[in-house]
């Protein structure tokens, strides 16, 4: 027999799940260096630093932090797109 109620807590039990995932990878730090640029990122893929020859660079940080949202964008648009097919 359909049981709408344990659909809701599987849900609600994935939706915690996913959460503490976001959390602990929230602090996590990651740093890649390519001659003078160095780029620091959460495991959130939010850039927390760019700095070009020991230069902090607001400017390339917000450009960085930009297109990486807009992918971001692009791709839960097409999961969705695609989940409306399941």
């Amino acid at each position: 027999m359909f049981n709408p109620f344990k659909q809701l807590g599987d849900m609600n039990e994935m939706r915690k799940s996913a959460m503490a995932i976001q959390k602990a990878l929230s602090g996590m730090l990651f740093t890649a260096k390519e001659g003078e640029v160095e780029i620091t990122m959460n495991g959130n893929q939010e850039v927390q630093s760019v700095t070009i020859g020991g230069v902090p660079n607001e400017s390339v940080k917000r450009a960085i932090g930009n297109v990486i949202k807009q992918s971001q964008q692009a791709a839960a648009g097409q999961l969705a797109q695609m989940s409306k097919g399941m």
